[in-house]
């Protein structure tokens, strides 16, 4: 038996077209996807803002409470188990 296989000549036109799809394809993968992650970006921000915003608010109000009034806020939330632990 015979292994011995003629080595082919490079097909110059077949790997350019393959790199040309390659190209166009990550072209066409980035214009999609620049457009979901911008939604995806948009809502992420969004919602940490929002978390920020309210965490900020319960700081402020503790303390204002806590120097004004003598109110303290998490014993007034959670009451005497949140203490104990």
């Amino acid at each position: 038996m015979n292994t011995y296989r003629p080595t082919r000549s490079p097909n110059y036109w077949m790997l350019t077209l393959k790199l040309f799809m390659l190209v166009l394809g990550l072209y066409l993968s980035a214009l999609v996807l620049s457009k979901v992650f911008i939604w995806v970006f948009a809502i992420a921000f969004f919602l940490i803002k929002l978390i920020v915003f309210v965490a900020v608010s319960f700081i402020v109000l503790y303390f204002f409470l806590k120097l004004l009034f003598n109110i303290d806020l998490i014993y007034f939330v959670f009451g005497k188990r949140f203490s104990q632990r």
